[in-house]
């Protein structure tokens, strides 16, 4: 068990438990895939002491916000809650996670939301071309969508869900961390009292494979009821903790993020063939990806193409001018600082820097700083490989 401890000025406190127990684990253990964000369901269910509608009504008059979430790589659980009722939230979460009864009828029930829940992710556009772009861009774990699919979610059980939550979700393999205004002494102090003493370490859950990329392709997708034609390019990109992952966001964020990048520029206010475009940045533990994607009239998506390509080739061969470079990192740390303000995302932080070596607050910072004109060429010869480049086109469906 791993305990992390942060200050904020807020008022408002947050309590996390998670583990290295994502959609990745579930090809390790054989089980369906997508029974990790089940498991995230079910434990909001009932405990020895609770039942799932006195779990809530306990929550919300703590005046608490509880919620959960499961990635490919981690699950996770927690509570924001007034900073004066943060003791009795920590005991909740800690009954809630550790001492679930998973019962019958209420399980059985989630499961149909759940295939609800897996059913209208496919209406939304970004996920239905994710689904069938992460299944041709990547070869390991990163390929599997994380819900699970239609027919893996029917065929999920009250025991298979018990199951995964004793072999992946032990209080010895916790890393729990929480941040409040409290001084970190009564914060320690809480943390003793509900989960005891930390051992300063979690099991290793075993290896997994990392991501392998194919040489370019384009595939194009439809869906009925959309009128433009979405575009996604994407190309492989760093892995943590290469020291190219704080350059490839800076050219990241230079080629195509915000109305002042080169892709908006160029795409939309020159050539007038988009709403929007953008560049977008992802790295997990064994793989990472680097999207551009725009939408716009089947007519008009050649030419957008061709721009993109342009302005691509200009990452990687001119140098970004120095103003360029300083305006980005200026745009990054008013991002970063944003994201950071609230105890619930300091308190993740953590949980990052513990179960991904991620570098901390100060260390992330340290590192933007620390790109030069020349680290952003690299990182963009690097990142920017059209010879490892997956298009994915999609219209609408003709009727």
């Amino acid at each position: 068990m791993i305990h992390v401890v942060s200050k904020t000025h807020s008022r408002l406190a947050t309590i996390i438990i998670s583990f290295n127990a994502g959609s990745r684990v579930e090809r390790l253990g054989g089980f369906n895939p997508g029974i990790a964000h089940m498991l995230e369901h079910s434990l909001f269910k009932g405990t020895s002491k609770r039942t799932a509608s006195q779990i809530q009504r306990e929550i919300a008059f703590l005046g608490g916000r509880s919620n959960a979430f499961t990635s490919h790589e981690a699950v996770a659980y927690y509570i924001t809650v007034p900073y004066e009722n943060l003791e009795k939230c920590v005991e909740i979460l800690s009954d809630m996670v550790f001492d679930p009864v998973f019962p019958e009828e209420e399980i059985l029930r989630e499961i149909e939301v759940v295939k609800e829940e897996e059913a209208s992710s496919l209406d939304d556009i970004g996920s239905f071309i994710w689904r069938g772009f992460s299944e041709n861009f990547f070869s390991n774990y990163l390929s599997d969508p994380v819900l699970g699919t239609a027919d893996s979610i029917s065929k999920f059980s009250r025991d298979e869900i018990e199951r995964f939550h004793s072999k992946y979700c032990n209080k010895k393999d916790a890393i729990i961390s929480i941040c409040s205004n409290l001084s970190k002494k009564e914060m320690k102090s809480i943390l003793n009292r509900y989960f005891g003493k930390q051992t300063g370490k979690i099991s290793s859950i075993g290896e997994f494979e990392r991501a392998s990329y194919k040489d370019s392709d384009t595939l194009t997708a439809s869906k009925a009821g959309i009128e433009h034609t979405y575009v996604w390019m994407g190309m492989p990109g760093f892995t943590s903790p290469s020291e190219n992952v704080f350059a490839a966001q800076i050219a990241t964020t230079i080629l195509g993020r915000g109305m002042d990048s080169r892709l908006f520029t160029e795409v939309r206010e020159k050539n007038g063939l988009v709403y929007s475009v953008s560049s977008s940045y992802n790295d997990w533990e064994y793989g990472s990806v680097n999207i551009i994607d725009f939408s716009t009239r089947q007519a008009n998506v050649q030419k957008a193409i061709d721009i993109v390509n342009v302005e691509i080739d200009k990452m990687k061969e001119a140098l970004v001018s120095e103003e360029e470079l300083q305006r980005a990192k200026n745009k990054m740390r008013s991002s970063f600082y944003s994201a950071i303000e609230d105890s619930y995302s300091i308190a993740y932080w953590g949980i990052k820097e513990k179960l991904f070596n991620k570098p901390s607050i100060s260390e992330y910072i340290d590192g933007l700083e620390s790109v030069t004109r020349e680290g952003v060429r690299e990182a963009s010869r690097g990142m920017y490989d059209k010879n490892k480049r997956l298009t994915m086109i999609c219209g609408g469906k003709e009727n």
